[in-house]
């Protein structure tokens, strides 16, 4: 790294500059850790630092993570940083497998490449291996529960990937030269209890704004926003089972990270619900980067877009496909109605001892044994043609074992999509923005967006060309626009 570089680094890791987080860390020899750029331990001497693209090249060339920063709760890089569209899509996929057991020569072979040029890429970008940036995910996803939780270090282990407690242990020494137990904290509560953690994201962050969204598409029985929480039923399916419970969710601003408290049945699925809940909140996104590509769209409509929006995720992804298929034509409102009704009648009854949380969202497998889906799903309030997509997605989810949060050609599983009688243009990019991590579609064909074009007398859209690959977060702020 040549001296201006340097320089700019630890200026900008001297004034805690959030921009940086999780694109860079800090090596600092004299104490042999690695730190966050939001870091507020004293600055150390320039000669006792080096800077490192990922935590996982900070770690291979021997420095641990800091206790105060806690490099595990850096928010996840936007696959969208990375300038090489194959390290975006092997990042995509590994972070979604990432406690499952990986190939790395099937991997490849769905990035349409060899193992070996998968390698080069990633030493090229990242100076590391895929082996040492799954290594080092687990390890920090593993020290995040060893913090936080009370959970036995057994599962700990198991729940981070690894495949025995030994070779937990014996890596975490290695690379920590700690013992896992080293990092618990003394706690009050029991394994029982709900297990509560951290995850982190990049400021500014519109929580709030995201929560109206929310709250505005809420269904009943199934999620709750109340106290400026999000409380949402969860159905994870594991090895052809389903493994229900709930999840609440709270701001920690101070800290820049959501607080989350999940079910005692859901440690099972745990990397899946964390999933889910970074789908929900959009937590990889970099703020800045999105601002800096859309703060001159404010010039063509006022209010377009705000630094720190983000993009609510899906949940899952029939639920996801079922809203937007119920939402077809009809107001909001109309639609929260009739999905209650849906969920009520086809959804799991679990207990949660929280009022208003009943029911999961039904799953495909129940919708699509029904012998007579219009009989069915019609006295709902339900169109035919609804009730016959509903029954269609179901099956192709089912057929196909399609997963949105895998999907590396998106615009292959549209298509498939809208070989179903009833799914349009919409509805497909109603999915792929929300479930596909879509961040680049302005749904235009969108009443209410269609509104607010033709009154600020907009007929051109190519205008908008400009602003990819962020159009999504326009079109977000469009709708926010709309419930003013």
């Amino acid at each position: 790294m040549d001296k201006d570089k340097f320089d700019s680094f630890y200026e900008a890791f001297k004034s805690k500059d959030k921009r940086l987080d999780d694109k860079y860390f800090m090596g600092v020899s004299s104490t042999g850790i690695y730190c966050r750029p939001v870091c507020t331990a004293k600055m150390p001497k320039k000669e006792n630092c080096t800077f490192y693209k990922s935590a996982a090249e900070a770690e291979l060339n021997g420095y641990r993570p800091c206790l105060i920063c806690r490099p595990e709760l850096a928010p996840g890089n936007a696959k969208i940083d990375f300038s090489k569209e194959i390290l975006k899509n092997a990042l995509k996929l590994i972070d979604d497998e990432l406690f499952e057991e990986i190939n790395l020569q099937e991997l490849s072979l769905r990035l349409g490449i060899s193992d070996r040029h998968l390698r080069r890429i990633f030493k090229d970008e990242l100076n590391i291996s895929p082996i040492d940036y799954i290594q080092t995910s687990r390890l920090l996803f593993a020290k995040n529960l060893l913090t936080d939780t009370k959970l036995s270090i057994s599962d700990i282990a198991f729940a981070s990937g690894f495949e025995s407690l030994r070779r937990f242990n014996t890596l975490f020494k290695e690379r920590y030269k700690r013992s896992p137990s080293y990092f618990r904290k003394e706690s009050n509560h029991a394994k029982t209890d709900p297990i509560t953690l951290k995850l982190g994201y990049k400021d500014p962050f519109r929580y709030e704004a995201l929560l109206n969204f929310l709250a505005h598409r809420a269904i009943s029985k199934i999620e709750k926003i109340e106290n400026n929480k999000y409380y949402k039923t969860l159905a994870i399916k594991k090895n052809n089972e389903y493994v229900y419970g709930y999840i609440i969710v709270e701001n920690n601003q101070e800290k820049s990270a959501l607080e989350i408290t999940l079910s005692e049945s859901l440690i099972k699925v745990l990397p899946q619900v964390l999933n889910i809940i970074k789908n929900i909140f959009d937590l990889n996104t970099d703020p800045y980067t999105v601002y800096n590509v859309l703060e001159d769209a404010n010039r063509i409509i006022p209010d377009c877009f705000k630094l720190g929006t983000r993009i609510p995720g899906s949940p899952n992804d029939f639920e996801m496909c079922v809203r937007a298929i119920i939402g077809q034509l009809i107001s909001v409102e109309k639609a929260s109605e009739v999905l209650s009704r849906f969920c009520q009648k086809y959804g799991q009854k679990i207990v949660t001892g929280i009022e208003g949380l009943e029911y999961v969202f039904p799953i495909p497998e129940a919708i699509a044994s029904i012998d007579s889906i219009y009989d069915e799903l019609c006295p709902l309030k339900m169109t035919r043609t609804k009730a016959s997509a509903i029954e269609g997605i179901a099956q192709l989810l089912i057929k196909k074992n399609i997963n949105f949060k895998r999907v590396i050609d998106s615009k292959e599983v549209k298509n498939a999509m809208l070989k179903v009688k009833g799914i349009g243009p919409w509805t497909t990019d109603y999915i792929a923005m929300r479930s596909m991590n879509e961040t680049d579609i302005l749904l235009t064909s969108d009443y209410a967006i269609k509104k607010i074009l033709k009154n600020k007398k907009i007929e051109d859209i190519s205008i908008f060309d400009k602003y990819q690959p962020y159009r999504t977060y326009l079109t977000i702020g469009l709708w926010e626009m709309k419930n003013k």
